[in-house]
């Protein structure tokens, strides 16, 4: 899937990712082998750009846009070295590499939540911790209650999104209602790209893009920003998954 909106964010992108590497200096060595596993996941490649749109969106500044990437973009990280952690039953050997991997995501955590100190976020620590715990839920709906695709992304992908809107509306500074209904967009927005990494679940991924699109003409109904990096986000997301009808903004 190549979502073209996240061309306008070519040089944001390009100091994320001076911004990442420093901010993990001292354990880089050790961490380059675990990012370059993750070259071909697509959440990972599509993550910062649109944590950096929705903050863009809601009036942040290009500085705490790129923070905030970051800070998503080693959540992510720390997640999924975690998840290379397997059962006894599955063949998980207790060795070395175990111990770094546990102590590696535990640190990146660690980092995440300092990092929102320092970016003065902290007020989204609990938003955050729910995240997380939400996510390892969705691991164990993944590995032992055998979910579904549907139910496994619901868990474990999308709250990084929702998350990345609910806290972007609530560093702006709007009302509870306001911030649900971002919260909820951003949750339809990661299913729309989760899902549709699958073809046999086109119709799935329309149905979420088709929820994004409401909300987010609710939403700019208010705010009127036209031809914004999210608007262009979920345009991508429409050419990609439905094949009838304009997507018009009010």
């Amino acid at each position: 899937m190549n979502l073209i909106f996240t061309r306008d964010l070519k040089a944001e992108l390009a100091d994320l990712e001076q911004v990442f590497k420093h901010s993990l200096l001292p354990w880089w060595d050790n961490i380059d082998n675990y990012v370059n596993r993750l070259k071909n996941d697509f959440t990972w490649t599509i993550l910062p750009p649109v944590v950096m749109s929705i903050y863009k969106y809601t009036g942040h500044n290009r500085q705490l846009s790129i923070a905030m990437s970051n800070i998503f973009r080693n959540c992510y990280l720390a997640h999924r070295i975690h998840a290379l952690v397997k059962d006894d039953e599955e063949g998980q050997q207790h060795d070395q590499e175990l111990q770094f991997s546990i102590l590696i995501g535990d640190y990146l955590f660690g980092y995440v939540l300092k990092a929102l100190v320092d970016t003065r976020a902290d007020s989204q620590v609990d938003d955050f911790t729910q995240m997380i715990a939400e996510v390892n839920q969705g691991m164990l709906v993944k590995h032992k209650l055998n979910g579904s695709c549907e139910e496994v992304a619901e868990k474990t992908r999308a709250p990084f999104y929702a998350t990345a809107f609910l806290t972007a509306a609530q560093l702006a500074g709007y009302d509870r209602e306001t911030c649900k209904v971002y919260h909820n967009m951003g949750f339809h927005f990661g299913m729309s790209v989760e899902l549709g990494q699958d073809p046999s679940l086109k119709q799935q991924a329309q149905f979420h893009v088709h929820e994004c699109e409401k909300l987010f003409i609710k939403l700019n109904q208010r705010d009127n920003i036209a031809n914004s990096n999210l608007e262009r986000a979920i345009r991508d997301l429409h050419c990609h998954f439905c094949d009838l009808g304009e997507f018009a903004v009010v």
